[in-house]
């Protein structure tokens, strides 16, 4: 019995810590960025396009920036957007994180029109991006 109570526990505590959002440095943007380019076919136009924060609503962009959501645990295709995982990741060295988890909550809709992942990750992204293109600047220039 005291064995199965101390695999429960140990259990317990992998579940916790594997829940934990892992915060993704500027080597890891690039690492993706380059793997969802090459798996979505971007083209070096459309590259030049996103450097310029100009982002196409075409289906190899929305692929893109789904493909980033996802490797960075930022969406998941059947629950759409992680709210915590997102304000972890962009409110970075913030101490009041209130407003950004109100506007990321704001463009995380639930999906009532039913569209592919790939629209509803791309048109949360475009809606935050529309928000907050500063802070979104800021995060990638310090991780470039």
């Amino acid at each position: 019995m005291k064995n199965a109570v101390a695999i429960l526990l140990c259990a317990l505590i992998g579940l916790a810590s594997a829940a934990e959002y892992k915060l993704r440095t500027a080597e890891d943007l690039q690492k993706v960025r380059k793997e969802c380019a090459e798996a979505n076919k971007v083209t070096e136009a459309l590259i030049a396009k996103y450097k310029g924060f100009e982002y196409p609503d075409d289906e190899i962009t929305r692929n893109y920036i789904k493909c980033i959501f996802n490797k960075f645990d930022l969406f998941d295709d059947t629950k759409g957007f992680k709210v915590d995982n997102l304000v972890a990741q962009l409110g970075q060295g913030r101490e009041d994180k209130t407003q950004l988890k109100a506007d990321v909550e704001k463009c995380a809709d639930k999906n009532e029109q039913k569209s592919p992942a790939s629209a509803w990750a791309y048109r949360g992204f475009k809606c935050f991006l529309s928000k907050n293109l500063p802070l979104v600047q800021a995060a990638i220039q310090k991780k470039n």
